[in-house]
């Protein structure tokens, strides 16, 4: 897992470990330009937005993106951040609150 805030890092290591979960979670500065098979995000609507280049940057062609902390009410504005790199679409409903799930189209920087 990567993460900009140490504290998060810190508790999603604490949790891993609570649940016996092997997992290793740095901050995004130790991955370089890496690119990943799988994104997962779950912040409010309009950081997502903001992000969408990066997190887009970040997910390796043919990669799957999972955005979450987004009220139905701005699903299709996230989607459509988000929507010059991948194919993406509400995955799930509960509440209130969507799941955006996505495939990264090859050959779109």
């Amino acid at each position: 897992g990567v993460d900009i805030d140490p504290q998060a890092i810190r508790a999603s290591s604490d949790n891993a470990r609570a649940n016996g979960v092997r997992a290793q979670f740095v901050h995004v500065d130790a991955v370089g330009a890496e690119r990943f098979a799988i994104v997962v995000a779950n912040i409010l609507a309009n950081p997502l937005r903001v992000l969408a280049p990066a997190l887009a940057a970040r997910t390796q062609d043919g990669g799957r993106i999972a955005l979450s902390g987004i009220l139905a009410s701005q699903a299709d504005a996230v989607a459509r951040d988000y929507a010059p790199w991948f194919d993406i679409a509400v995955r799930a409903e509960d509440d209130g609150w969507v799941l955006l799930t996505g495939t990264r189209r090859t050959g779109i920087r």
